[in-house]
């Protein structure tokens, strides 16, 4: 819970509350006024008596420290009310200000000047009541707050603003009409003229200090009177219909019925503590003058309503900066950034993937090395074998593919056959033997040729030991290209032995080449 401090002082006397925050709203410890004596009107608000008296009354009470809010009259400030041409809402406190350095009288460029917007006139011009405090003036308060061993204030109020709001929270639930509110002080009285809920006018008028309560009443009347008179012309015509007397007590009484019967208006007696939570000891003992403490209550229910003050000098109203791109600039780089983030953790990630995944590849791999060696040694020795296949020959398939074109036994006998694979050339059969005539030889020879074969040739010659077989020859058969008997099997001329049946060397074996082969054994 905040503990609050609020404060006010005239020429004699001087006034304080203390409050503690209940949510929005405050209970009241302290309220009490602290007599300042007899002084010099020339005195300024820093006078070291009083702080001095302001720190003694607050030991007394054991009020520690606070947030200070200070409230200050009419008086003390200038204010007038302006007419500011149409524009923006925006622009209206640089407006006020230029307004009001051309039409106030005392004020320089270092015044601090917060205003109230009032109305927007048929030709488009606000109307605002404007309010300005010398520099001065602010520093003089802050220092008697710091040497009276409070904290340096931080609300500097108009008071009269800050006792209306207490009537408004007061008669929020009823439409109101235009009335004047009177609150009498020690030596002064706040006369504020309220439509609806906005201030329109106020005035501070000195009372007579010692004089006879009738003259003061007498005085007060009138000033009350210049006051709705003023009211009635400002707010062009409309005049004020009830009158508001802060407090409860028999000089209030006494001065309603005074009212009531001069000005023929009706008054209601307002009690500032009527509405709001008391501290048990400030309820017995309440102080004699509630009225006085209206601007003090109102200033502590708007600050813990958190609620902003109409009038606050230390704060005033200000043109909105102008939006910078700096959010919107933030934002983009964040945004940026973090899709970065995401790429280069997507990245990031896939590559961890990808290392992982190749991790995994090279162990196979590894693991797969001695298979590949295996399958390289059983490679290696299918080549061998498949070279040793292609390089081999079947010599019965070769002779049985020769015998099927070779002339007939009678016409042609074999007495030797050599067959070889190591020759240079390549694979050889070395024919030789014996026809009957040389026609028979020309036939022979043209068999041999078939199946891409070569021969060579080492003569001829007549034999004229024999005289059936007569011609002799010598043949050598360069085999290029070995016989394949699957292709051939199924010629017309094929005999009818199988590729894999093995030649027989006598018996009933009838096919050529084994007659041929025969018959050169026997020859």
């Amino acid at each position: 819970m905040a503990k609050l401090l609020a404060l006010e002082w005239g020429q004699r006397e001087a006034r304080i509350a203390v409050a503690r925050t209940q949510g929005a709203s405050i209970v009241v410890e302290h309220a009490f006024g602290v007599d300042l004596g007899p002084r010099d009107p020339g005195q300024t608000f820093s006078d070291e008596s009083i702080a001095s008296k302001l720190a003694a009354a607050l030991a007394s009470r054991g009020v520690g420290r606070a947030e200070v809010l200070v409230a200050v009259g009419r008086a003390n400030i200038e204010l007038r009310q302006l007419a500011l041409p149409p524009s923006p809402l925006e622009e209206l406190p640089d407006l006020v200000r230029f307004q009001a350095l051309r039409q106030f009288t005392t004020i320089g460029e270092d015044w601090p000047i917060d205003f109230v917007y009032l109305d927007t006139s048929e030709d488009n011009t606000f109307s605002v009541l404007a309010a300005a405090i010398s520099p001065e003036m602010v520093t003089q308060i802050s220092s008697t707050c710091q040497s009276a061993n409070c904290a340096a204030p931080k609300r500097l109020v108009l008071r009269a603003f800050a006792a209306a709001s207490l009537l408004r929270r007061h008669d929020q639930d009823a439409a109101q009409p235009c009335r004047l509110m009177v609150d009498l002080l020690a030596d002064e009285a706040d006369l504020t003229v309220m439509v609806d809920e906005s201030v329109v006018l106020m005035r501070t008028v000195r009372l007579a200090f010692g004089e006879d309560g009738a003259v003061q009443t007498k005085a007060l009347l009138g000033e009350v009177r210049r006051t709705i008179a003023s009211a009635q012309n400002q707010l062009r015509g409309r005049r004020v219909e009830k009158v508001i007397l802060c407090g409860d007590g028999s000089d209030q009484h006494t001065l309603k019925d005074e009212i009531e019967a001069a000005l023929s208006l009706a008054v209601e007696l307002f009690d500032p503590f009527s509405g709001i939570e008391l501290d048990p000891t400030l309820r017995a003992n309440r102080p004699a003058n509630a009225g006085r403490f209206a601007p003090l209550l109102g200033m502590l229910m708007d600050e813990a309503a958190g609620a902003t003050h109409p009038i606050d000098f230390l704060h005033p109203r200000k043109r909105p900066a102008t939006p910078t791109q700096t959010k919107r600039n933030v934002l983009i780089a964040g945004v940026l950034a973090a899709t970065l983030l995401l790429l280069a953790g997507g990245v990031y990630f896939k590559l961890s993937n990808m290392d992982a995944v190749l991790a995994d590849l090279n162990d196979q791999s590894n693991s797969l090395k001695k298979d590949v060696e295996t399958a390289n040694q059983s490679i290696a020795q299918a080549r061998s074998v498949e070279k040793f296949f292609a390089n081999d020959i079947t010599w019965l398939d070769e002779l049985y593919a020769m015998a099927k074109d070779l002339p007939p036994p009678e016409d042609a006998i074999f007495t030797q056959i050599k067959m070889s694979t190591r020759q240079p050339s390549g694979a050889q059969i070395v024919l030789d033997g014996y026809t009957r005539e040389a026609e028979q030889l020309s036939e022979l020879r043209d068999a041999l040729r078939v199946q891409d074969r070569s021969i060579i040739s080492t003569g001829t010659s007549d034999d004229a030991r024999r005289t059936d077989y007569n011609w002799r020859f010598s043949e050598t058969v360069v085999l290029t290209k070995t016989i394949s008997l699957e292709n051939s099997e199924n010629e017309p001329d094929a005999g009818p032995a199988t590729p894999n049946e093995p030649l027989k060397p006598g018996g009933d074996d009838t096919s050529p080449t084994a007659s041929r082969v025969q018959e050169s054994v026997k020859q």
